[in-house]
């Protein structure tokens, strides 16, 4: 019962800790003292331009994605990301600063899709596994991670898709 009672007074006090550093909309950091683990938080500025918004790619320049994508990013809310290339949905934090764009631990669908679209998550994977450089003029938002630049238009129409 105390083991409960503990593990109940940590979940609220990381839930405190994360809805008071929203209020500010910094990152914040919890640790347990029960067991020394570290907790991180992300959260984007409730004024960031993306939030509630759905980017499509119109192209890609470098490695492209296989199956031709398009690669989709919604960021339905402050802090979360969901994207797919072609393949599986993924889900997870972001961190959206000046001019990076950093994508958290995604979750994601377990679809096994055909050829060439097969490779698209490991493709999406490899994308975000780095800070991402990000600039949005008007509905246009670009993405760098170094050898490839991925250009993306605000509406899920952009790439032809409904």
């Amino acid at each position: 019962m105390a083991t409960l009672i503990r593990s109940l007074g940590t979940v609220l006090a990381t839930g405190a800790l994360a809805f008071g550093a929203g209020a500010c909309g910094n990152s914040s950091t919890a640790t347990n003292s029960d067991d020394d683990a570290t907790r991180t938080v992300v959260h984007t500025a409730a004024t960031s331009p993306l939030v509630g918004k759905t980017f499509t790619s119109t192209s890609v320049d470098g490695a492209t994605i296989p199956g031709g994508g398009p690669l989709v990013l919604t960021f339905p809310e402050s802090g979360r990301i969901s994207l797919t290339a072609g393949c599986n949905q993924h889900i997870g934090p972001v961190s959206v600063e000046k001019s990076t764009l950093t994508v958290g631990a995604l979750a994601s669908t377990r679809m096994a899709c055909p050829p060439p679209r097969d490779g698209a998550d490991a493709w999406l994977a490899d994308f975000t596994d780095k800070p991402l450089a990000w600039s949005l003029r008007d509905r246009e938002l670009t993405l760098k991670d170094g050898p490839r630049t991925v250009v993306l238009v605000e509406g899920t129409g952009a790439a032809g898709l409904p």
